[in-house]
């Protein structure tokens, strides 16, 4: 009797593929994007490839470095797609639910390694929508100390410039991509967990508003309200309205240019920059919450997301968060979440929050101008407050 043969993660068919795309994802990029990226320099091999998160599509970005395929680490979504079976075929991306940790992604890591494969992952676990970094735990430095093999660290520049999270344009500039530092395993070894993550955190940390390089557009500014939700002047939230490549707030009407080069003209109470408004509207509105504010959004669908399964669509048009509670209201009655019993909440694209309930994945799916990341930072920032962990983005 002939033993049944084993199952692998990695398939020859994998590299047939990236032969196949890979050309064409050059030039296609390079027409989109004005995409360059530099070889890697790197044989085929089992490697953990690290890289700041700047676009949906940057693990096909930094796939372009490399002569071999790269097996990433993918988020829940991925895998509600219609073509998501044919995906898994052809690339073999490895699952992952979003600000949880993931034993069966981490296995699926191992696997790839074990058989001599390389695994990409985006540390920051969600692409920037400030353009500055997203918080990451250490739990990438520990996983890097213990699959025993190089680490690789990526950087993409420019691609927040030309496709930002909350906008709704490509914009014409200047993107490149390439290793900036190998790490071997010995040197990895030297290291402790804090000294490796620190290391990381540096060598990932890229900001395109600081570049100098201008990134044209007339609608540059528009939906720019999916990032920035409180007005700094008159602390009025969901009131900033944008149009071409200005924005204002509704309530108080303070307005500003969003510049070619990133920046904020004039500054709107001394914030020049995207990613600084956003570091302060993020403790804002937590303290405001947690005196009593309620957060509300109407227009929304409410919908339950199952690996490799269609999504459901669920009862609710509405959504209100308080210091409390998340409340999905509308329709048929009310469902009330209380954030104590909420593992974790996370963006998904542009307009989407994911939150994490009793085994689980529950989605909130906004219109255009929708801002998702207020939620975020709602729910983080209020169980930080009470001295809770904040789970993996």
């Amino acid at each position: 009797m002939k033993e049944k043969k084993k199952s692998t993660w990695t398939k020859r068919r994998h590299a047939r593929v990236f032969a196949f795309l890979r050309p064409v994802m050059r030039l296609y990029f390079r027409l989109r994007y004005n995409f360059k990226a530099q070889p890697g320099g790197l044989k085929k091999g089992a490697y953990l490839i690290i890289s700041n998160h700047q676009t949906t599509m940057d693990p096909f970005l930094l796939s372009l470095s490399f002569r071999f395929p790269v097996y990433f680490v993918a988020s829940d979504d991925l895998f509600n797609l219609k073509i998501s079976p044919l995906i898994k075929y052809l690339v073999a991306p490895i699952p992952k639910s979003k600000s949880l940790h993931d034993v069966a992604a981490m296995m699926g890591v191992f696997r790839v390694i074990k058989e001599g494969g390389a695994v990409g992952i985006f540390p920051e676990g969600n692409r920037t929508i400030s353009g500055g970094q997203w918080e990451m735990t250490d739990a990438i430095a520990k996983l890097a100390k213990s699959l025993k093999v190089p680490l690789v660290i990526y950087n993409i520049h420019g691609g927040y410039g030309t496709d930002p999270r909350w906008g709704h344009s490509i914009r014409k500039g200047r993107a490149t991509g390439g290793v900036r530092k190998i790490i071997s395993v010995e040197e990895l070894n030297a290291l402790s967990a804090d000294q490796l993550f620190a290391l990381i955190k540096k060598e990932l940390d890229v900001n395109d508003a600081d570049s100098g390089v201008s990134f044209r557009s007339k609608k540059r500014a528009e939906y720019i309200e999916r990032a920035l939700y409180m007005c700094p002047v008159c602390r009025g939230v969901s009131g900033i309205v944008s149009h071409k490549y200005k924005l204002k707030c509704r309530y108080c009407g303070t307005e500003a240019v969003y510049t070619e080069k990133l920046s904020l003209s004039p500054a709107v109470e001394g914030f020049g920059r995207i990613y600084e408004w956003y570091g302060w509207e993020k403790n804002e509105i937590v303290k405001a919450v947690a005196e009593g504010m309620r957060i509300e959004d109407k227009g929304i669908l409410f919908r339950e997301s199952v690996k490799f399964k269609k999504k459901k669509k669920l009862a609710g048009d509405s959504v209100y968060i308080d210091k409390d509670k998340l409340v999905i209201y509308g329709g048929k009655g009310e469902q009330v979440f209380p954030l104590t019993e909420i593992t974790a909440l996370t963006m998904v694209g542009k307009k989407k929050f994911n939150f994490y309930h009793e085994g689980k994945i529950l989605q909130v799916k906004g219109g255009k101008r929708f801002c998702a990341i207020k939620y975020v930072h709602i729910f983080d920032g209020l169980r930080q407050m009470n001295g809770e962990e904040i789970k993996e983005n």
